[in-house]
């Protein structure tokens, strides 16, 4: 049997109804209102923000590498320019298997494993469909290679940009510098706006201490893009500005004489326009090709460059510091007029040695049976070392080192290129913090002739020549030829015509048969004055005697030698220094001979005298 269920009354169901209706209805209103509030929201409030960000979606900017500013000689002749040049580029969501398709390219182009580990580095970081450089630069046949195969390769591309060249390769390696791709330490540094579109930047010399007027600013391209982030189309252009040219003081055709005048030979030359700082040339051999780095210098070929005996990539100019040797010879005397330690015409006599208290060891001069009697004028000319190791115990090595640095010894000039090194005048207070022991006066002797402790760059000396040749005045060496001029400390003497009293005997140097560098400028008819030296690379024994011939050659003395021209009127100051070499006096003639006149042909003297 079946159980009967009791109903409800008809009305009581339409009113249940009716109350789940409301609720119902009721949510929905609320859900209605709560989604015409939030696009309320989204339309009115944050509508700029959302519409912002789907442009975003269809818009990218592309940044445009600006033209880098050319450099040029004080003639108007291009050093530094930029080339059109092939770039082999890989865009990574179009290749299928990249290690594959470098393993492929790399039998038709070089790519080693330092080249293969970078560009997979910058791969992993960067979205797929950014372009990444393989290799910059190709040579002809490279370009030619791929061309011919680039239908094996989807995804990977020649690209045509601008690239720096230095049409005179290792004549200005040490000068220009170079530049090349930043590095992830100066990616970390630099301003990410300033180098947006571009990868290279200065990295030593004058590219590197004036980057910031030859880079230039960056343009801007707006570009369309699909879904996916790829260009469709360009929309708008800001251009780049391209970067300001830079003119130098550099003479290239001297530059040129001079690198041929060293020939093969480890050294450095600098001239300089004493009248006002410019830097006339400056030579540092062995050199290297600069233009290597710009296009990527492989890791063999770096090592080589980095690890050579000669070190090519080492700027003897401003970083090679060397023993002075007699080229300070005119500022001790100088020092010694000026101060009253001795009269211009007073003699001592010269035996050949010197004893400090007369006993003790012997103190050489490179004239074994000495000079005789000798006077300021005569021991500048001849090179006399007795006299400035007497004249050095007189002066004390207080007196000595404060004129030394009067004259820009033991300090950077401050010229425009980096790595510049500083050089020693040394002194006690500096043995004390340098080395922690005692100044001797063995040593002040010592440094009276320009050896001991002692350091001067080449670019230095040439700095002394110009405050010599001015008679007291010297201004900063630069090459900039647009800088402003910039005076260095003068060298103002109680006397001016005390000037005089070493100027003369450089002359003598050159012009007197006496003169220590008089058979190397036989038949010179510029009116000139120099000071030869010669640097010992190693001591020597008290009764050993120095035979050049039977030296190693790196133990060999190093040749010096600094000079200006014309005498009354000078308009070039140089400074030579030669490692393990004889005769920078050839060199330095060479060099004055270039600048002012047609060089006539070297004939040296038959009367043979060995130079200081």
């Amino acid at each position: 049997m079946y159980k009967h269920q009791r109903l409800q009354p008809r009305f009581q169901e339409k009113r249940l109804y009716t109350q789940r209706a409301i609720v119902g209805i009721g949510i929905i209103a609320l859900m209605i209102l709560v989604l015409l509030s939030r696009i309320a929201y989204l339309q009115i409030t944050d509508h700029q923000k959302y519409a912002m960000l789907s442009e975003r979606n269809q818009l990218r900017l592309v940044p445009i590498a600006p033209t880098r500013g050319l450099i040029f000689d004080r003639n108007g002749k291009l050093l530094a320019r930029n080339v059109p040049a092939f770039h082999l580029a890989i865009i990574p969501e179009q290749v299928t298997d990249l290690d594959k398709t470098l393993d492929e390219l790399s039998s038709l182009i070089p790519i080693d494993a330092t080249q293969k580990e970078a560009l997979l580095e910058k791969i992993d970081e960067s979205p797929s469909h950014q372009r990444q450089y393989i290799k910059l630069k190709l040579t002809e046949e490279e370009v030619s290679a791929f061309a011919v195969n680039q239908y094996r390769f989807p995804g990977v591309s020649l690209q045509v940009d601008l690239i720096r060249d230095y049409p005179y390769g290792s004549l200005l390696a040490h000068v220009l510098g170079y530049v090349s791709e930043a590095n992830k330490e100066e990616l970390s540094k630099i301003d990410k706006k300033r180098y947006n579109g571009t990868y290279q930047l200065g990295k030593i010399g004058l590219e590197k201490f004036y980057e910031n007027q030859l880079q230039g600013t960056p343009g801007i391209q707006q570009m369309e893009t699909d879904v996916l982030g790829r260009e469709v189309r360009a929309l708008s252009t800001f251009p780049a500005i391209a970067g300001t040219d830079l003119h130098l003081s550099i003479d290239i055709d001297l530059q040129i004489a001079i690198t041929h005048a060293l020939a093969d030979k480890r050294g450095a030359v600098i001239a300089l326009d004493p009248r006002n700082g410019e830097i006339l040339a400056m030579v540092s051999t062995p050199s290297f090709d600069p233009n290597h780095f710009v296009r990527g210098i492989d890791p063999t070929s770096y090592s080589a460059l980095r690890d050579a005996p000669s070190r090519p990539l080492f700027n003897r100019a401003i970083q090679g510091q060397y023993p002075p040797a007699s080229t300070i010879k005119p500022i001790v005397g100088l020092a010694g007029v000026a101060t009253g330690k001795v009269d211009v015409n007073h003699k001592l006599f010269d035996p050949g040695f010197f004893q400090l208290g007369g006993q003790g060891r012997h103190y050489r001069d490179w004239l074994k049976h000495g000079h005789g009697w000798t006077d300021l004028e005569k021991s500048i000319r001849e090179s006399c070392d007795i006299y400035y190791y007497t004249l050095a115990d007189k002066l004390g090595i207080a007196q000595l080192s404060t004129w030394l640095s009067r004259v820009g010894l033991g300090k950077a000039t401050g010229i425009d290129l980096p790595g510049e090194q500083k050089g020693i005048v040394p002194n006690s207070a500096w043995k004390k913090k340098a080395l922690g022991t005692v100044w001797y006066p063995g040593e002040t002797i010592i440094t009276g002739i320009g050896q001991g402790y002692i350091l001067a760059t080449p670019l230095q000396l040439s700095v002394m020549a110009s405050y010599i040749a001015n008679r007291g005045d010297a201004f900063r060496p630069h090459f900039n030829k647009e800088a402003p001029l910039s005076k260095l400390p003068p060298l103002k003497l109680d006397n001016p015509n005390h000037w005089s009293t070493i100027i003369e005997p450089m002359r003598q140097v050159i012009a007197h048969p006496k003169g220590t560098a008089y058979r190397h400028f036989a038949g010179f008819t510029i009116p000139a004055a120099g000071k030869t030296g010669t640097a010992q690379v190693f001591g020597i024994k008290q009764n050993e005697k120095y035979e050049h011939d039977k030296v190693e050659h790196h133990l060999r003395d190093h040749s010096l030698f600094i000079g200006f021209a014309p005498v009354d009127e000078p308009k070039i100051a140089v400074a030579v220094i030669l490692e393990n070499q004889k005769a920078s006096a050839v060199v330095a003639r060479q060099v004055i001979e270039a600048y002012l006149m047609e060089p006539q042909p070297y004939v040296e003297s038959t009367e043979i005298l060995p130079a200081s």
